[in-house]
């Protein structure tokens, strides 16, 4: 067996209910005064209200930010910034998406750190040298897990792309998982969140750095999301499911933090700067045809994901199985209602060398179980159009 470390420093809470008193954790990081960063559509909700009136009952100051962006930009997450920094909030309590908790993440690092966030995205002219005011996740989506991640992913308009600010100290020092919260969840938002925790979990367990613990995450993960995505889509008040995804997402983001991720990821990650294709979507359209072209690098362990989603292999042989991964999150996503071609979400074959070559550039391609080309990459992009 390899050697191998697994990290995992941010403090869970979870359960229903869980997220009406944060009092306790903001006093923990000596914090009287809080900004709740969120956007308009959650900041409205009964939850966050009952986030921020558990704060005040208990003697903080809560100071609401909702003007963050999907797909955060660089200039929008620069001005929250500056909000925070005039604010005088010790500590952030990020409420929402990926979004929400990649800006949050952001904004406390740019209140210790000169600059602009866009000098901090990797390849980048600055590097983070004072860690990041303390931030407090809970997140209302079950898939992005940047609840318990050290990247932050943003838009560069600019230059058409999205990038990462990754750095240890941008874990946050707690992730608080009130499955109640994502009770509010559109099915078409529980059914794209719950495809990128898939796919995390899917590129965490077949990737060149997958190690004990990540694999044991990752599986797990997979099986919650095979028996749960459907019933939390389809019957958004059962909070069983709700619960079930809630913690597969924290599984499968504790999988890839550890066993990182490869091509879906990459590639979603530029045609989402060309194309503005969230990343939800994204990920569900590209996983089964990126893991087609993976076959070959993992025989064994997409036979094993198989039987995670449903699928019968026992009379298979080992190609036929590990291929019935690959029709299973087809089905997955056709009984889900998501798209399933790149050309229903608007992306061009004229988009598609741009797309390649940023999936190309991606940091972690190199931990994808085949090696791909910028050519392989066209082809995946065809095959999915």
């Amino acid at each position: 067996m390899k050697a191998f470390t697994f990290n995992m420093p941010a403090k869970i809470y979870f359960g229903a209910g869980v997220s009406k008193d944060l009092s306790e954790l903001a006093r923990r990081f000596n914090a009287d005064k809080v900004m709740l960063v969120t956007d308009r559509v959650i900041g409205n909700t009964k939850g966050f209200a009952a986030i921020a009136e558990g704060l005040e009952k208990n003697g903080i100051q809560a100071i609401v930010y909702d003007d963050t962006s999907p797909e955060p930009p660089v200039e929008a997450v620069d001005r929250a910034a500056d909000v925070m920094r005039t604010s005088g909030c010790q500590m952030a309590v990020a409420v929402g998406g990926g979004s929400a908790i990649d800006s949050a993440k952001a904004m406390c690092m740019l209140c210790t750190n000169e600059g602009s966030v866009r000098d901090y995205l990797f390849g980048g002219s600055r590097t983070i040298e004072n860690r990041p005011l303390p931030l407090v996740c809970v997140p209302t989506t079950a898939g992005s897990g940047s609840e318990v991640t050290a990247s932050s992913v943003i838009s560069d308009p600019e230059r058409g792309i999205k990038l990462s600010v990754t750095h240890e100290w941008l874990i946050p020092l707690a992730a608080v998982i009130d499955p109640v919260l994502h009770m509010d969840m559109p099915p078409v938002i529980t059914a794209s969140t719950g495809m990128d925790a898939l796919t995390h979990a899917i590129e965490a367990y077949v990737s060149k750095n997958a190690e004990p613990l990540s694999d044991a995450l990752a599986l797990a993960a997979i099986r919650l999301i095979g028996q749960n995505i459907r019933t939390a889509t389809y019957r958004p008040d059962c909070l069983e499911a709700r619960s079930a995804m809630a913690l597969a997402s924290l599984m499968a983001a504790a999988a890839f933090v550890n066993g990182g991720l490869g091509a879906v990821h990459g590639i979603s990650q530029a045609m989402g700067g060309i194309a503005h294709v969230s990343h939800g979507i994204g990920n569900a359209l590209l996983l089964p045809f990126v893991c087609e072209a993976n076959l070959p690098g993992n025989m064994e362990r997409y036979a094993q994901i198989a039987p995670l989603l449903g699928e019968r292999t026992e009379e298979l042989s080992l190609h036929q199985a590990a291929r019935c991964c690959v029709d299973a999150i087809h089905r997955m996503i056709k009984e889900l209602g998501l798209p399933a071609a790149l050309h229903e979400v608007k992306v061009t074959r004229e988009m598609f060398p741009d797309i390649a070559k940023g999936g190309m550039e991606y940091r972690l391609m190199p931990l994808n179980p085949v090696p791909l080309s910028e050519k392989e990459i066209l082809d995946i992009l065809e095959k999915a159009y």
